[in-house]
């Protein structure tokens, strides 16, 4: 089951039941970016303490034993996103669909 947690700008946060058992697990430093934007604009998250993460294919998993806030600073405005303790997030990047070119491509915040 998925179920849609959040969304800031192009990045799309959804819970998932599991991680899938083929992905690999991925240091996560003092600072990790969960999706960098265009220019300085990134997804961030400052306190890493308890997280881990996971990818497969450009899919990003993320754990967390603990409350996490996720900042997006986009023309000088923080954003949060409060991530819960004990569940599992998967990344997503909001696509669009041009109409002229009949393609869906990554939106790019």
């Amino acid at each position: 089951m998925i179920k849609l947690h959040s969304q800031q700008g192009d990045c799309i946060l959804e819970i998932v039941t599991e991680i899938p058992k083929n992905v690999k697990k991925i240091e996560i430093g003092k600072i990790f970016t969960v999706l960098k934007g265009e220019g300085v604009n990134a997804h961030q998250i400052f306190d890493t303490v308890g997280l881990e993460g996971y990818e497969e294919d450009g899919v990003l998993y993320l754990k967390t034993d603990r409350l996490k806030e996720i900042e997006h600073t986009e023309h000088s405005k923080k954003m949060k996103t409060e991530l819960l303790p004990n569940k599992i997030y998967r990344r997503r990047i909001e696509r669009e669909w041009n109409y002229e070119e009949q393609e869906a491509r990554k939106t790019q915040d």
